[in-house]
């Protein structure tokens, strides 16, 4: 979706990038069998600068910009009722109404803006990983442990840990048989860099779950999933953010949990079957 993927990345944008990223929003319909050339002379810019928009937008280049306008619709984003942030005088329905709201809106939005080669790779990745370490701080540490946990099933040799000190240990032993997974919302977390940095030193293959835009993090791995960033600056808790997030780690653990189903994986299957529903005898 044009329109949502336009919306992300505006905050991360030049002047001459954003009145361009304005344009498009405004012209989408009439634009799909422009040129760059033409595109860049109605704003006044050069074709560098259409084509740094689009690599910021998530694209490989304009031609990859142009597939997803060809096949993009008028199409409204979230109202700004499903946008504004809990109220502290909310009632108990008001504040349910938007949780839902803002839940559905995130996990829309996730898999509407979900590069589907890079989820390949990642998936890729973790399948031919001998060690994986997942780092997040915050609410992104405890997505990067449900992760840690439901690879453990599919016998990964995973480690989660809250602790950037314990996490740069783990990372010094990897290699390039290895795996860093990293889980950060704004993608500027500090302690995450680091790892990174110390990952690309080392070589190690990373795949980051952030949010869309060029951020140290999304410039830094090596495999980009995208998440939402559309969360208000005085929120509560990061709904829409961690909602994302775990609609990420889904995609990735469904996908790779078919990729890998065995023997091993349906006799788990049959006996958690067994338990919930004994025979009586």
């Amino acid at each position: 979706m044009i329109e949502l993927k336009l919306r992300e990345v505006k905050k991360d944008l030049s002047a001459k990038e954003l009145a361009v990223a304005e344009f498009i929003q405004n012209h989408i319909q009439e634009l799909k069998n422009t040129s760059i050339q033409a595109l860049a002379k109605l704003n006044h810019v050069s074709t560098s600068t259409i084509l740094r928009l689009c690599n910021k937008m998530g694209y490989s280049g304009f031609s990859d910009f142009k597939i997803d306008l060809i096949s993009s619709s008028p199409k409204k984003l979230a109202t700004e009722v499903l946008q504004d942030d809990i109220n502290l005088n909310d009632s108990l329905q008001n504040v349910n109404c938007k949780v839902q709201a803002m839940e559905k809106s995130s996990i829309d939005e996730t898999h509407s803006i979900v590069n589907l080669k890079a989820l390949d790779h990642a998936i890729d990745l973790i399948i031919n990983s001998h060690k994986i370490v997942i780092f997040g701080i915050g609410s992104s540490g405890l997505v990067g442990k449900e992760l840690e946990y439901q690879l453990i099933k599919i016998k990964k040799d995973v480690n989660c840990h809250f602790d950037a000190h314990i996490s740069r240990s783990l990372v010094s032993t990897l290699d390039n048989n290895d795996l860093i997974i990293i889980i950060s919302h704004s993608g500027e977390t500090p302690e995450c860099v680091e790892l990174l940095k110390l990952a690309e030193n080392l070589k190690v293959p990373s795949i980051a779950i952030t949010k869309m835009g060029q951020s140290p993090i999304s410039l830094l791995a090596k495999i980009v999933l995208h998440t939402t960033s559309m969360e208000h600056a005085s929120r509560l808790i990061p709904i829409r953010s961690k909602i994302s997030q775990i609609s990420v780690v889904n995609m990735l653990l469904t996908n790779l949990f078919i990729r890998k189903y065995d023997e091993h994986l349906f006799q788990q299957t049959q006996n958690r079957e067994k338990r919930k529903y004994p025979r009586k005898q």
